[in-house]
């Protein structure tokens, strides 16, 4: 039921939200982001400064001013930080008012016209920011729910399929690229054991050591094109890609065919890798949990695998 509300455009994002609170009572998981939408940010961070940087980023939006006669004030650019914004209120709040606009008159503003002399009256959160946190938060909503199907539904075969690509690669790499192995084996056991955000950095920080590792092992300056700049140790997709599109070189016309759409999507695929890692060791406003440690330590193994069985 939550997921065909979630994929309905017409369902109201709050009672999805208590649906999946529901949803995790029953399984007795304790999931924050969901208290957080449907109770609102207010209690969990005090200060104006502190919900802008830790908050949702699609919860982050900029505030309008408005004088007595309700016509726009400009704020000077020095001043531009008065108008970020991190909304606190409820899902249930913000699509009440969703379609009117948020107007909020005190508090900010007194602060602004009394501390600045600027004269404002009123502070607004637009109607298009509010419809785009909704959307954002049914869109969350629906991951979660395909992500909890997928668990309880498939959570045996995906478990084997990942153990079964974890023995693969432990077994092969350990002759390419030794200092991989070694490392791979102790982060999979550190997202085991881990418990705080500061750890869960450090598991992707090891993941993007890893890729950099193997692809320094697979790769050999004579794939590089005359005249290009060999790749640096950071440049982990251009030495993979430099790497697999050698390796179609010597084969036959059909089955070069059939590797270099392989070749395409892979390379695709291990550049969003690249980008999630890089995402979670530079961890900007939010906090590394240990989902995300764990989708670092499961697609890097994932992605080494099927590099490995092109490579052969």
């Amino acid at each position: 039921m939550a997921r065909m509300d979630a994929l309905s455009s017409y369902s109201n994002v709050s009672s999805i939200i208590r649906q999946l609170y529901t949803i995790c009572q029953m399984l007795k998981r304790d999931v924050e982001w969901i208290k957080l939408e449907l109770f609102g940010y207010g209690g969990k961070w005090k200060t104006k400064g502190e919900l802008w940087e830790h908050a949702p980023s699609y919860r982050r939006t900029h505030l309008l001013y408005r004088d007595v006669y309700g016509k726009p004030v400009l704020v000077k650019e020095e001043l531009r930080f008065l108008t970020e914004h991190g909304v606190a209120q409820s899902i249930g709040q913000i699509e009440s008012e969703m379609y009117t606009g948020m107007r909020m008159i005190g508090g900010i503003t007194d602060y602004i016209r009394e501390k600045f002399e600027v004269p404002v009256l009123s502070a607004e959160i637009s109607s298009f920011a509010l419809k785009g946190i909704v959307e954002s938060v049914r869109n969350r909503a629906l991951e979660f729910v395909n992500n909890v199907i997928l668990e309880l539904e498939y959570g045996d075969i995906l478990s084997n399929v990942f153990e079964e690509t974890r023995k693969f690669v432990d077994s092969k790499i350990v002759e390419i690229c030794p200092s991989a192995i070694e490392k791979l084996t102790k982060t999979y056991g550190d997202v085991v054991r881990g418990s705080s955000s500061l750890e869960w950095s450090q598991i992707a920080f090891a993941c993007r050591d890893i890729l950099q590792d193997f692809t320094d092992s697979i790769y050999r300056p004579d794939y590089l094109p005359k005249d290009e700049k060999p790749p640096t140790r950071e440049q982990t997709k251009r030495k993979l890609e430099l790497t697999l599109r050698a390796r179609t070189t010597k084969l036959k016309d059909t089955e070069r065919k059939l590797i270099e759409s392989q070749i395409g999507y892979l390379i695709n695929y291990f550049g969003k890798l690249v980008d999630l890692i890089q995402k979670y060791t530079h961890p900007v406003r939010f906090k590394v949990e240990k989902e995300d440690a764990h989708r670092c330590v499961v697609y890097t193994y994932l992605v080494i695998g099927d590099i490995l069985r092109i490579l052969g």
